[in-house]
């Protein structure tokens, strides 16, 4: 646990230094995510190993039909229109206990099953309230060093290097 914090909070310095990571915190209503693209982590009240819910990634390098590899549309703001693994809760149809909570660990398997029952009260396993989520953003537009998906393949191999686990809503490397 020890060497994963030091390694999450080596990033967050190298990130800060160019004012490539963002945090947002004690959030009340609808997440206002900063722009770029790269990787976010989401965490239960403090950034910490124990606290860690889940790691993605935004933005995916794609050769386009010239032949030419460029990043794609994928941007922090595109994660609140998911809802499976995860749901980020701020729709006026959600219920009032869930909205402005962040959902995971969808009821059913199929994509397009959860995506009709996504407003349920029982859709998902776990819910966090807003309030006690930690957002951290990792811009990598600007890194000569990282891919979205390299860093997220980083964070999630050193989490799991701990002791064999994926941060909770994460279900694969």
């Amino acid at each position: 646990m020890k060497n994963f914090n030091e390694f999450v909070n080596n990033l967050i310095a190298e990130f800060s230094e160019n004012n490539s990571f963002t945090i947002l915190e004690n959030i009340k209503y609808k997440i206002n995510w900063p722009e770029g693209y790269g990787v976010y982590t989401l965490w239960n009240k403090k950034i910490s190993y124990e606290n860690l819910i889940y790691v993605g990634l935004t933005g995916k390098y794609k050769r386009n039909k010239s032949g030419k590899i460029v990043i794609n549309s994928g941007s922090f703001d595109k994660r609140g229109s998911r809802w499976t693994p995860y749901r980020f809760c701020d729709s006026p149809k959600d219920k009032d206990n869930f909205r402005f909570t962040f959902r995971y660990g969808p009821k059913y398997s199929n994509v397009t099953l959860q995506g009709k029952h996504k407003y349920d009260e029982d859709s998902y396993k776990n819910t966090i309230p807003y309030s006690d989520l930690i957002v951290a953003t990792f811009n990598v537009a600007n890194s000569d060093e990282y891919s979205p998906a390299y860093l997220e393949t980083l964070i999630l191999t050193k989490y799991l290097k701990v002791d064999g686990d994926l941060p909770p809503a994460n279900n694969e490397l």
